[in-house]
């Protein structure tokens, strides 16, 4: 438990979907930022997904419970930064790896976070998860002051399909559809809430490989690309493949293995890795391009039998 008896849990999370249109569901944007539960209890304490407490990253959001109405309470929603009027997760990496009260507080005032609020989950000491959805969001409008280190996400009814239109247009990453009468499900991923993400696509050199934790199967794909006509690393692909294609591309990766490095990667990744001749192209899905110039969220697609290793440039 928290101050004030606010119990730490995890937030909801939602099941990727194709865009619809619904008179059951609201619509609202999917914030490209860090997600945090907010404890206000006389303070300020916020923790990712995790459940690490990431406060202290963030100073400029400390004050968020002079903004809130019938505290003890707890609010789900999103750290984001914006750069030219649009969420920029690279800048928000930059704020979240940041150390040192002296730095940190002067990338604040370049970089300032916002909390984009939108779901309440404790009010006044007591629990709303069996509240449905709607009433939820009718709570949260008015137990929040806005400002600007706090905003209540604003969302839209029945129109699925063109709100999810108008936010690629904006360059947003997705949209997340909500049951309107339903309950919050704390750490559970629920069709309650489908989230459309847009995705982009590339096509990239697998460089080497890693094992499962168990070492025996595959774990993910390291991958490059060329730039100027030199391998670079892009990062790695673990995701996208079942148990029987991980098992038909390890065994073609180990008839390609080479003991020379493909290319230069982060030293943590230099141990787990198992080189193989730059010769196998790949397509996977990404959602962005995270601050040290690595994919965010790949999901392996399949090989790409038709091009050539020397066409993968970045």
């Amino acid at each position: 438990m928290t101050r004030a008896n606010l119990p730490v849990i995890r937030p909801m999370l939602a099941v990727n979907a194709k865009p619809f249109d619904s008179s059951g569901h609201l619509f609202e944007v999917k914030w490209d930022g860090y997600r945090g539960l907010a404890y206000l209890d006389g303070r300020t304490a916020i923790r990712s997904r995790n459940l690490i407490d990431i406060t202290g990253k963030f100073p400029e959001l400390a004050g968020m419970h002079k903004k809130i109405k019938r505290m003890p309470a707890i609010l789900d929603g999103e750290i984001v930064v914006f750069e030219n009027g649009r969420p920029s997760f690279a800048a928000l990496q930059s704020r979240g790896n940041i150390n040192g009260i002296k730095r940190t507080s002067m990338v604040t005032k370049e970089l300032s976070a916002v909390f984009i609020v939108f779901d309440v989950v404790y009010s006044g000491g007591r629990s709303v998860m069996k509240m449905p959805m709607e009433e939820r969001k009718k709570l949260l409008e008015d137990m929040v002051e806005q400002g600007e280190e706090i905003v209540v996400s604003q969302y839209i009814l029945h129109k699925g399909r063109e709100f999810y239109k108008a936010c690629f247009k904006k360059g947003l990453e997705g949209v997340v559809a909500k049951k309107l009468d339903s309950r919050y499900l704390p750490g559970c991923r629920s069709r309650y809430w489908l989230k459309f993400r847009h995705t982009r696509e590339a096509d990239l050199i697998i460089c080497g490989f890693q094992y499962d934790t168990a070492g025996k199967r595959l774990g993910s794909l390291v991958l490059g690309g060329y730039q100027e006509g030199k391998l670079v690393y892009q990062g790695k692909v673990g995701t996208g493949f079942g148990a029987r294609e991980a098992g038909v591309l390890l065994e073609g990766l180990l008839e390609l293995e080479i003991n020379v490095p493909s290319l230069a990667v982060p030293k943590q990744e230099m141990r787990r890795t198992r080189w193989v001749m730059p010769r196998l192209v790949c397509s996977v899905e990404y959602l962005g391009i995270t601050a040290t110039g690595y994919l965010r969220h790949p999901v392996f697609k399949g090989l790409r039998v038709d091009k050539p290793p020397q066409e993968c440039h970045i």
